[in-house]
């Protein structure tokens, strides 16, 4: 095997598919590895860890065709490190070389035979703006669960609808439902699958340069996603449990609302984390006109600021965990952030509006649960 490139795209498409390369550790030594197929004018890349696959194909010469394994991380730091110019990659016998004007380095290959196959990429069956799609999945993946403890929730619910994606995830202390238009490519659609949070927004993240992406579901009996564009792909292993029905944990009627200029509240949050953690409740105290952001900290250290504000509804104090109103604020991109609420430590709802007196605008709804009082404000 022969190929010329350039590092940079070289660089590029090495590192997409060596994400899912494995470690040392690997189960399997193959699967740490890498492999590049060069046949007639293009080199694919492939990179798989039973987890997830990805695979990048590059327009370069091709002198030799051939295939081999490459101990993956390694040789995408190494062409990264390389000066921006052509690059010459060719095999002999056991080893590969990588070459550029005065650079030489040499790896050593792996046994091709032990590389497992990958399973079938799905047939895409639409397609969805890539930028909106990767904000939405970073959210997500703040919201899912981060252990294991209940392995759905470490997912991401994707339902397809013929206008837009709705996404949900939830960690039992709050829930993000949000929708992210779309154009579906097939009349029948899958009703929903369930996919690992933090691959889905690993995935979106890395092709979120591109206009659109394609989104893939196996047929029956192959429980993955794909995400892809013209030249690379990633497929993900689905989780194969129900989740929960989440919407009807959504509440309804509310005992008051209030709204706040978005910035002003996520700015006014940021500066009480000072002397209280994100992890920390902190006390909005809702009036007619303001409310008030509060916090605690050890010994006589705490925190207060006033911002104008429109209420509806009565008044109340609440608390909340910092870092989820933080994470609720970080899922809206309006203006203004509309909180409805109820009395004591039933759910509370985020929403976003234009303006202070404009309706909710739908797309996103953020529930978290308040906190107890600390006992100097209770």
């Amino acid at each position: 095997m022969r190929f010329t490139a350039a590092a940079d795209l070289l660089g590029k498409a090495a590192a997409f598919a060596a994400r899912h390369t494995a470690g040392h550790g690997a189960p399997l030594p193959a699967l740490s590895g890498l492999r590049v197929s060069a046949d007639a004018d293009q080199v694919r890349f492939t990179g798989y860890d039973y987890e997830a696959s990805s695979t990048a194909t590059l327009p370069v010469r091709v002198d030799e065709p051939g295939e081999v394994l490459l101990p993956g991380r390694v040789f995408a730091e190494v062409v990264h490190a390389l000066p921006a110019r052509d690059v010459d990659v060719r095999s002999h016998g056991s080893t590969v070389e990588i070459s550029t004007g005065a650079i030489e380095f040499t790896l050593p290959t792996l046994p091709l035979d032990d590389y497992p196959e990958l399973p079938p990429a799905p047939g895409p069956v639409g397609a969805v703006d890539a930028g909106a799609f990767a904000r939405a999945v970073a959210h997500m993946s703040k919201i899912a669960l981060r252990n294991g403890t209940i392995p759905v929730l470490s997912g991401c619910l994707v339902e397809f609808g013929s206008e837009s994606l709705t996404l949900t995830a939830s960690d039992r202390f709050r829930i993000a439902i949000r929708d992210v238009p779309w154009k579906p490519t097939v009349p029948d659609l899958p009703a929903q699958v369930v996919v690992p949070a933090r691959l889905l927004a690993d995935a979106a993240k890395s092709l979120g340069h591109s206009d659109s992406l394609t989104v893939g579901v196996g047929e029956l009996g192959e429980s993955l996603l794909s995400l892809g564009t013209d030249h690379r792909l990633t497929t993900m292993r689905l989780i194969d449990e129900t989740y929960p029905a989440l919407r009807t944990k959504v509440p309804t009627d509310f005992v008051g609302a209030v709204t706040v200029a978005l910035e002003d509240l996520r700015a006014a949050l940021r500066r009480i984390c000072i002397v209280a953690d994100r992890y920390s409740a902190v006390v909005l105290t809702i009036a007619d006109d303001e409310i008030a952001v509060g916090a605690a900290g050890d010994v006589d250290t705490r925190g207060r600021e006033r911002l104008p504000a429109r209420l509806e509804g009565s008044g109340t104090t609440t608390a909340f965990n910092a870092g989820y109103l933080l994470d609720g604020l970080d899922g809206l991109d309006t203006p203004y952030v509309r909180l409805a609420f109820n009395e004591g430590i039933r759910p509370a709802c985020l929403t976003g509006r234009e303006s202070l007196d404009g309706p909710d605008l739908p797309g996103v709804l953020y529930v978290a649960m308040p906190r107890r009082l600390p006992p100097s404000v209770g």
